[in-house]
């Protein structure tokens, strides 16, 4: 029985194999015919991996030579910067060479001043004619005789050796004034009065003055430009002037952690203010600062405030009331260096106005709020807000981070890093809702604080502005309890935080700059935070790209499609997939934890059915999105 059990089995074999049974040749034959398969399938998968190898170092070959490409356009793009740079300035040379034979009168050898509108600083001895207010607007003196000053001339400085061969050495002005009064005059003014009186009325005291004295005032300011770098206040120099920062970008510095170097503390940009302590009061600058960027500034000097206010002497009187209020307030504060000294208060408005409550704020109540921030530094570790406490404070970080900790009671998750120019517990204070999670300091960490006590104080004497803050509380306390009331797995980690953060990462992408306030602040609530592992996949290549990331904490790797790493970012301020939102592509490139992550996502859909309920935003933003796409293609190709 046995035997025929092998017996059947063989013969189902030969019937498998297709073969007459026995017939051993055809056996080998098919044998031989199913190596020399082997073979070929061998030599093709031998094949098929140089070809891959090959494509590969193609691959890398052309990312260089492409990123080859992207560095010589940069640099050609430097040069045809420089090129305009260069050629402006022949063309203000040759104004000036044209405006100087305009001026001078060969007959007489002698000079006009028709023609000159720019003030331009002279310096020279102060005289009697130096007004009335004197040096310092609260000592009401202090210019001795024969000491160097600062003395607003029509005539350029160019212009000075004509009509004073011999300077006196007294009367030269410090490097910086002269450095300052050089740039002035190469360029001619383009602001009209106008621009120029807006500027000035964001400084409070500015806004209270009749519209002859701001003519005044306007007519007696000059134009100063910088480039990165240069500087514009140097530190231990007298104060002499106040800026009004029109278009551009400038850095506040501060003594670094070996309080030799200074470092950059803070930016403040286009349409603020800064230096005003120079002009109230007599003293020497506590900080540098210089350009970030090109800079268009308007300047006025404490000479010319005092000049244009001497037919007024209710409005004298008023400024040195003024100057003495802010003397006060000076006295009391006891700032550290690491908080950029007299510029604080100038951070501190640049910082409050980002709040979305302050959107529609005028400069007064800014100005009044500022006033009222206090400084505040934590050691590494620190707790800075405990979960639990009621909310009575704002922050705003100057120098260092701070980390968001979440998780269940007792455990220490990090949901998110905040960095320098970032705030947190705007939400619990404006909603009077307990805090919800710890905040505690990373390093060293240095934060301005407002408290709710004089926010109180302060819109109670701004009757319509108490009323805008309470129409945005309204606002954002619906769109809380709508989030809050959502499903029960989507509220998991669902705190106010959250919603600061994811606010404010997405009003970092360009696409949203300019863009109401409302808009995002809607989106930011429809963003999800997730906690991810090391080595777990955060997007894959070839997928569908329906969602867009923002890292608030850890570090990624990017991949390319053959597994290459091409690049690595780090949280807090890293997004990536942002295209995802503006074109329907697959995803180029694979992200993955290099560390714990935590992201706050936003989706497609959700980003679309925004756009479907403010039409108004959509055409702007598919304008941005086709300037990016370019930008989205080559780093494609890269990757």
């Amino acid at each position: 029985m046995a035997s025929a059990s092998v017996s059947g089995t063989r013969e189902a074999a030969w019937a498998a194999l297709d073969l007459p049974e026995n017939d051993v040749e055809a056996l080998l034959a098919k044998a031989a015919a199913q190596k020399e398969t082997i073979a070929k399938l061998t030599r093709r998968w031998e094949s098929s991996e140089n070809d891959r190898a090959k494509l590969v170092s193609s691959n890398k070959i052309l990312r260089e030579h492409l990123a080859l490409v992207c560095q010589l356009q940069e640099q050609l793009q430097g040069s045809l910067k420089a090129y305009e740079e260069i050629t402006s300035r022949v063309h203000e040379h040759l104004a000036l060479t044209q405006q100087l034979q305009t001026l001078a009168d060969p007959s007489s050898g002698s000079l006009t001043d028709e023609g000159i509108t720019p003030p331009v600083a002279e310096f020279g001895t102060r005289g009697p004619s130096s007004g009335a207010l004197g040096d310092s607007l609260l000592s009401g003196g202090g210019g001795g005789a024969g000491e160097p000053s600062l003395v607003i001339s029509a005539v350029p400085p160019a212009l000075a050796p004509l009509r004073s061969p011999v300077t006196p050495r007294a009367s030269r002005g410090t490097p910086s004034m002269m450095r300052r009064a050089s740039v002035a005059a190469a360029r001619s003014p383009v602001q009209s009065t106008g621009s120029v009186i807006s500027l000035l009325k964001m400084f409070p005291l500015f806004a209270e003055f009749p519209p002859d004295v701001l003519f005044r005032l306007a007519k007696n300011t000059y134009e100063m430009y910088r480039s990165n770098g240069q500087v514009i206040i140097s530190k231990g120099e007298r104060g002499a002037e106040m800026f009004f920062l029109e278009t551009g970008d400038v850095t506040v510095m501060a003594a670094g952690a070996d309080g030799l170097e200074d470092v950059p503390l803070a930016k403040l940009s286009d349409k603020s203010f800064f230096g005003e302590l120079g002009v109230l009061f007599d003293q020497v600058r506590t900080a540098n600062v210089q350009a970030a960027n090109d800079c268009h500034l308007i300047v006025i000097t404490k000479q010319k405030i005092q000049d244009a206010l001497q037919p007024y002497p209710e409005l004298q009187e008023r400024l040195v009331l003024f100057a003495q209020d802010r003397e006060r307030w000076w006295n009391t504060k006891e700032y550290k260096v690491g908080f950029g000294m007299e510029f604080i208060a100038n951070i501190a408005r640049q910082d409050i106005q980002k709040l979305p409550i302050f959107t529609a704020a005028s400069d007064e109540f800014l100005e009044n709020l500022s006033n009222r921030v206090t400084s505040v530094v934590f050691a590494p570790n620190a707790t800075i807000i405990a979960r639990g406490d009621d909310s009575d404070s704002i922050f705003f970080i100057i120098r260092g981070s701070a980390q968001v900790l979440g998780g269940a009671p007792g455990e220490s998750v990090v949901h998110a890093e905040l960095a320098p120019g970032t705030f947190f517990g705007e939400l619990g204070v404006i909603l009077n809702i307990k805090r919800t999670a710890d905040i505690r300091a990373k390093e060293e960490c240095y934060c301005l604080k407002l408290t709710r006590e004089s926010l109180s104080e302060v819109q109670e004497a701004y009757p319509e502005m108490k009323q805008r803050i309470q129409e945005v509380v309204d606002e954002r306390f619906k769109l809380y309890n709508d989030r809050m009331k959502g499903p029960a797995d989507k509220r998991v980690g669902q705190e106010q935080f959250h919603l600061e953060v994811s606010k404010q990462q997405l009003a970092k992408l360009p696409i949203f700059r300019g863009i109401d306030d409302q808009i995002v602040g809607e989106l930011s609530m429809l963003m999800e935070q997730a906690l991810w592992k090391s080595g777990q996949t955060i997007i894959q290549s070839g997928q569908r790209a329906d969602s867009m990331f923002f890292l608030a904490s850890g570090e990624v790797d990017v991949l390319s499609e053959f597994g290459e790493q091409i690049d690595k970012a780090r949280g807090p301020d890293a997004w990536f997939g942002e295209v995802a939102l503006l074109q329907d592509v697959p995803r180029t490139a694979t992200v993955r934890a290099r560390t714990e992550c935590s992201t706050f996502a936003l989706k497609k859909d959700d980003f679309m059915a925004s756009l479907k309920k403010n039409p108004s935003i959509a055409e702007r933003i598919e304008e941005t999105a086709r300037e990016r796409l370019q930008a989205y293609l080559m780093r494609s190709i890269l990757a």
